[in-house]
């Protein structure tokens, strides 16, 4: 069965509309005393370091979704370190308040769904690539955008129901 044209940007769309729905939904359930804790025993990142992480993450996703538009192959960085630029994304949104952080994520969705209205099928299968997933798809970047938003939000809730368990 072949699909419309857009059938997939659309699915694509309500992914993110859900990924991003679950997320803000469970960063706004969090006390102030609860974005202070930390998320997980092995972390040294709060909740509200969490959200200042996926904050940042969608903004650092999308010029991989760029460059595949611009005929630029796939690129691996031999030494790129991702829990680096992961600690230099969070030292920048430690400076910021939550509603802040909130607001960076919807200016970064704007962009990204402007890119995607851009987009034909055709653009949604042009190869790219993720430091941590490798290969992948313009398609795909957007799907690891949404997996990694409902991803967090897990963790948020987690650390929640632990605050609350402990409390």
């Amino acid at each position: 069965m072949i699909e419309a044209e857009g059938g997939r940007k659309a699915r694509l769309r309500e992914r993110l509309a859900a990924s991003r729905e679950t997320f803000l939904a469970a960063a706004r359930a969090l006390t102030a005393e609860e974005l202070d804790r930390r998320v997980g025993h092995e972390s040294h990142w709060t909740a509200k370091d969490l959200i200042g992480h996926v904050a940042y993450a969608e903004a650092g996703m999308l010029p991989m979704i760029a460059g595949a538009m611009e005929g630029q192959p796939p690129r691996y960085t031999p030494d790129f370190d991702i829990d680096r630029w992961n600690e230099g994304r969070i030292r920048r949104a430690r400076e910021q308040s939550v509603e802040q952080l909130l607001a960076r994520l919807e200016e970064s969705r704007g962009q990204a769904l402007a890119l995607l209205d851009r987009l034909t099928d055709a653009d949604l299968d042009r190869p790219t690539a993720h430091p941590v997933a490798g290969d992948t798809t313009v398609e795909g970047i957007f799907k690891i955008i949404a997996y990694h938003e409902r991803s967090h939000a897990k963790d948020l809730r987690a650390s929640r129901d632990t605050a609350r368990a402990d409390g």
